[in-house]
């Protein structure tokens, strides 16, 4: 991103949102923050017709941030050099992006945590290139629907199931230990970049999807 472009994003930001952008040591690190920030207020005053500056964004009780006295939903994701925004309308929304570098490492970092017990069968089946090509395709599905529900890591991966079926998402009973399925949502899985995963998970089952690239001025 370009040095003019990015003082001009800077300038969207809200005090508090400066304030955590000075906090951070390494510039590669402040500079995503402020591109990445400025460049939501951007998007979301073309949809609003506002000024990117005097939109204000809170917070729900578990982080997920919203438009204060707005209609519109919306949820970012962003990874390495990635950003994934989605946008709706009257209906909650979630998006995960991830880079799949070094997925290996990752898997077995983190696999055990993240992944229900249906999964990991699934998993076990596969090897190679399928194997984590399908452990990105659950783990960012999974990441979307905690964001869409709005309750964030305060419900457990382990106790989420996406790998069947397609589209649906299934959560653990814990006083019957039965998999029961959530029709509120409907999930999708993004190819927004190569060598990102992604995915989407927003309310009902009569919404459309539409895929942009954001090429910036």
């Amino acid at each position: 991103m370009e040095a003019a472009y990015l003082r001009r994003l800077e300038r969207n930001l809200s005090a508090d949102e400066k304030a955590r952008a000075s906090r951070f040591r390494f510039a590669r690190d402040r500079n995503r923050f402020v591109g990445a920030r400025g460049l939501l207020r951007e998007i979301l005053a073309l949809y609003l017709n506002a000024s990117p500056g005097r939109m204000t964004i809170g917070y729900g009780s578990h982080g997920k941030p919203f438009l204060a006295g707005s209609s519109l939903r919306f949820n970012v994701s962003h990874s390495s050099d990635a950003m994934l925004l989605a946008i709706a309308h009257r209906r909650e929304v979630g998006v995960d992006v991830e880079d799949g570098r070094n997925i290996d490492a990752v898997m077995d970092e983190v696999g055990d945590t993240v992944l229900s017990e249906p999964e990991k069968q699934a998993l076990a089946r596969l090897d190679g290139e399928e194997e984590r090509t399908n452990f990105l395709r659950f783990w960012t599905l999974k990441e979307s629907f905690i964001k869409a529900d709005g309750r964030g890591v305060s419900l457990p991966l382990k106790r989420i199931d996406v790998s069947a079926p397609e589209g649906r998402v299934a959560v653990l009973d814990g006083a019957t230990g039965e998999w029961r399925t959530c029709p509120r949502w409907e999930l999708r899985t993004l190819e927004p970049v190569p060598g990102y995963a992604a995915a989407l998970a927003a309310e009902g089952r009569d919404w459309r999807l539409a895929l942009w690239h954001w090429s910036g001025e």
